[in-house]
């Protein structure tokens, strides 16, 4: 069975781990120092804070940005529940905003149509690799928390994905674009609140008594991460090879990654849409032909409450599927996945 991702650890991550194995110093250390100040580098923010896993992230932001019970802020329904979890870890309530049909992000008119006085925070989580309308967004006003979980190395209008908010938040989980097994980081230019988070994210040895986290990255995590991030320009490149062959299969609609230079992809995932069939029927047909496509979303969140209507993110979540992808595919795999879109077209 062709995964759906596989992570494209080599030597180089053997060897790190290694390295850190053999120090003596697994927590968080100098490895994860030196990630920080990579990450804060490529993405162009002056502070950084490593923590737990992107959750965390998120919770440890609300929570720097005073976010609190009865707060509302505003984020995507087409998205992973890790946002409607640090919403309401921190008591605050989830205000679900519609996506464009373009990039199948965050749309800036239903985003404006949805702040009120309770407004806090609008999370904005580039899907899929694609960034989104961002700017747009972020001249409401409202502080945006700028979440590149799935877009790290997405450009807009030449800057990168992570630029834009007020502060920028990413995931190192072992399926993201840059894999690290585990972990979290926090951006800003905003050294206060960078120095909140790194207060937050660890509960020993401090002058006062109240509710902190144990949300500390690992040096293992850290090392791995940091040769991903070297070796992203390859593995980006391997990704947008495959999407390229991918697109050649006729009577399968593509709608992500888009080929645009305002808004360049870091081609992380390949959704695509049957002219006829629902995409739970793509999805299943792929798994008996012996590959792991995916809904790029299990459920909308919105969907989970039923207290509304959302219609472009229901027609994207009943439409749309997300094809194997992964840099280390061997040219067999990538053979067989195209042979299989072939055969779904063909439904």
């Amino acid at each position: 069975m062709i995964p759906h991702y596989r992570p494209a650890f080599g030597q180089e991550e053997i060897t790190a781990v290694a390295d850190v194995i053999s120090s003596g110093q697994i927590a968080q250390d100098g490895q994860v120092r030196s990630l920080e100040q990579l990450f804060s580098q490529n993405i162009g923010r002056r502070y950084a804070c490593a923590v737990s896993s992107g959750t965390s992230a998120l919770i440890l932001t609300l929570k720097a940005l005073k976010v609190g019970a009865g707060d509302e802020v505003i984020i995507p329904s087409y998205t992973c529940t890790a946002l409607w979890q640090a919403v309401t870890a921190v008591a605050a309530i989830p205000i679900y905003a519609e996506i464009e049909n373009e990039t199948y992000n965050l749309d800036p008119q239903s985003v404006k149509s949805k702040i009120s006085k309770r407004t806090r925070t609008i999370i904005f989580p580039h899907m899929f690799g694609q960034p989104g309308l961002i700017k747009e967004i972020v001249t409401f006003g409202i502080p945006v928390i700028e979440d590149i979980a799935q877009a790290y190395g997405a450009l807009i209008d030449g800057e990168p994905a992570g630029h834009f908010g007020m502060v920028c938040v990413g995931s190192f989980y072992a399926t993201k674009v840059v894999g690290g097994g585990e972990g979290g980081i926090v951006l800003s230019d905003s050294q206060e609140i960078i120095e909140s988070i790194r207060d937050l994210r660890e509960y020993d040895e401090k002058d006062d008594l109240r509710p902190r986290q144990n949300a500390k990255m690992t040096d293992l995590c850290a090392a791995i991460a940091i040769e991903q991030i070297k070796k992203y320009p390859q593995l980006a490149a391997r990704r947008m090879a495959i999407i390229e062959i991918y697109r050649k299969v006729s009577g399968l609609n593509f709608r992500l990654p888009l080929n645009n230079s305002t808004l360049r992809p870091n081609y992380y995932r390949c959704i695509a849409v049957h002219p006829t069939k629902q995409a739970g029927e793509c999805v299943a047909a792929a798994w008996k032909m012996g590959a792991r496509f995916r809904h790029p979303v299990y459920r909308p969140l919105h969907l989970y409450e039923n207290k509304e209507s959302l219609p472009r993110t229901e027609q994207a979540w009943r439409s749309q599927f997300s094809v194997s992808l992964f840099p280390s595919m061997s040219d067999t795999e990538c053979a067989e996945v195209t042979a299989i879109l072939n055969r779904i077209s063909e439904l």
